[in-house]
């Protein structure tokens, strides 16, 4: 009995020492082992869009724009063409083209809807006039980005623009496609319209007695490529030269839509002049047709069948009523 016992307390210990053995040779094998931290699980990157940032306007845009409010009608009319309208979440006063007109309106950079634009919140207000200094600084502290666009006077200024708003929109890889597609849809329209036989004067009166579209304009620029000769090209500034009344006798009329026959027919200034004797004297919208935007090409079209009665491109207009001579 005696000797079980002893061989069970020489097995314990045995055991015992097996066991401190065993953690005393772990210590030894890992005494220089640095204390590692549980592994955590590897973070998930988003993908990198090669489109942003992207400089637009002379602003760099680090995202995608995805709510713009437009606070100009003729650059609102110029994004529908590019049809960029998706992103475009409110527009301003006076934008009656198309489904512009039934869209959220933010006001006017005059009379700017405060309420309204807090409520749509968009990312960017763009536009070709500048706010008061005062609703910039509101705008600023609804951390809104006001860009300011200069309005283009010519038709290359007018291509430029059409490029920038692709990268604004697009970004810096579809962008600079998109603004070259649309360039030379453009172009080939306007080429397209163009009328080749013999030229004939025209006038497009933008308001009485002196007003209208002269030389040094985009507009010029337009009624020249489409095959007009405009009789007020060599004056400037949207005024003809008073001056040089007598020399003014085109043979046709457009006038704004505002202005109406009979004010040409009491006019000392217009009565005499061969268009308003023979009744050639038309209504357009001058303000659309200014633009020189794709609606615009369409009264330009008008326009050029109503002059030349060989161009089978336009519907011809009636000319302008009452007439007094009629």
């Amino acid at each position: 009995m005696k000797k079980l016992k002893f061989l069970s307390f020489i097995l314990a210990a045995a055991m015992a020492f097996s066991f401190a053995g065993c953690d005393f040779i772990d210590d030894i094998l890992h005494e220089d082992e640095p204390d590692v931290p549980p592994m955590e699980p590897p973070e998930v990157l988003e993908p990198v869009d090669p489109n942003w940032p992207v400089t637009a306007f002379g602003t760099e845009i680090k995202k995608a724009p995805e709510k713009v409010a437009v606070a100009s009608p003729a650059l609102a009319e110029y994004i529908s063409d590019m049809g960029l309208m998706e992103k475009v979440c409110a527009v301003s006063d006076f934008c009656n083209f198309g489904g512009a007109s039934a869209m959220t309106s933010i006001g006017s950079v005059r009379l700017p809807d405060m309420e309204t634009i807090k409520e749509v919140s968009p990312d960017y207000i763009i536009t070709f006039a500048q706010y008061e200094e005062s609703i910039l600084i509101e705008l600023q502290q609804m951390n809104i980005n006001v860009i300011v666009i200069t309005a283009p006077k010519t038709l290359d200024e007018l291509r430029d623009l059409y490029r920038e708003i692709a990268l604004f929109f697009l970004g810096a890889i579809e962008g600079p496609t998109a603004g070259e597609e649309y360039v030379a849809e453009y172009d080939f329209a306007l080429s397209s319209l163009c009328y080749s036989g013999e030229k004939k004067t025209v006038a497009v009166i933008r308001a009485l007695d002196y007003m209208m579209i002269t030389g040094g304009t985009m507009e010029n620029e337009l009624l020249t490529a489409a095959g007009l000769l405009n009789a007020a090209e060599a004056e400037s500034g949207y005024i003809y030269d008073f001056e040089k009344w007598k020399e003014f006798d085109p043979a046709a009329l457009f006038i704004n839509s505002d202005i109406h026959l009979i004010d040409l027919e009491s006019s000392d200034l217009y009565k005499k002049k061969s268009a308003v004797k023979g009744d050639k004297v038309y209504n357009v919208d001058v303000d659309a047709l200014g633009l020189c935007s794709k609606r615009s090409f369409a009264i330009l079209k008008d326009m050029l069948a109503t002059v030349y009665p060989d161009y089978t491109e336009g519907t011809p207009f009636e000319p302008a009523y009452p007439s007094m001579y009629s």
